[in-house]
C-alpha cells in the first residue's frame, strides 16, 4: 500500500503559510524602528546664553559655560563616565551627581571615575545682542 501524498502537500502548504505570517510583520517593524532610531538620534541646536550673566558657571540646556581668566568656554553637560547631566559645582569644580565625578572649569578631570575630559562646544558671541551662541548636539 502507498501512502496518500496529500499529507506532505499540507505540510508544505502549511508551513509556506506560516513563513509568510513571520515574515509579514517584517517591514513593519523595521519601519518602526528607523522612525524610533529618527526620533533619539542627536540633533545640532543653538543655545543661547544672554550677555548679562557674569556667573563663573552657567549651566543651561545641557550645556556648561565657564568663564574664568578672561576666557569663556563651552562643555556638553553630559558626564563623560555614564553620560548623567552634571548640573552642580563645589569650590570651583563641576560634580557630576551620578557617581562623583570632578572637573575643573577648563574641562579636565580633577577626580573620577570619568578618565576622559568634558567635551568642548564650539560657540561665538552674537556680534548684535553680545548673547553668547553654543553650538550643541
Amino acid at each position: 500500500m502507498t501512502p496518500d501524498p496529500a499529507p506532505s502537500v499540507a505540510r508544505r502548504a502549511f508551513l509556506w503559510a506560516a513563513g509568510l505570517l513571520l515574515v509579514a510583520p517584517l517591514p513593519a517593524a523595521v519601519g518602526s524602528m528607523v522612525d524610533r532610531f529618527l526620533a533619539v538620534r542627536v540633533r545640532p541646536r543653538r543655545v543661547v546664553i544672554p550677555p548679562d550673566l557674569q556667573n563663573t558657571v552657567t549651566f543651561a540646556d545641557g550645556v556648561i559655560v565657564t568663564r574664568e581668566d578672561g576666557q569663556v568656554r563651552a562643555f556638553s553637560a553630559r558626564c563623560t563616565h555614564l553620560g548623567c547631566l552634571i548640573d552642580r559645582t563645589a569650590v570651583d569644580l563641576l560634580v557630576c551627581p551620578c557617581h562623583g565625578s570632578r572637573f575643573h572649569l577648563d574641562g579636565t578631570v580633577a577626580a573620577g571615575p570619568a578618565v576622559r575630559p568634558l567635551e568642548p562646544l564650539a560657540h561665538e558671541i552674537d556680534p548684535k545682542t553680545g548673547a553668547l551662541i553654543v553650538h550643541a548636539t
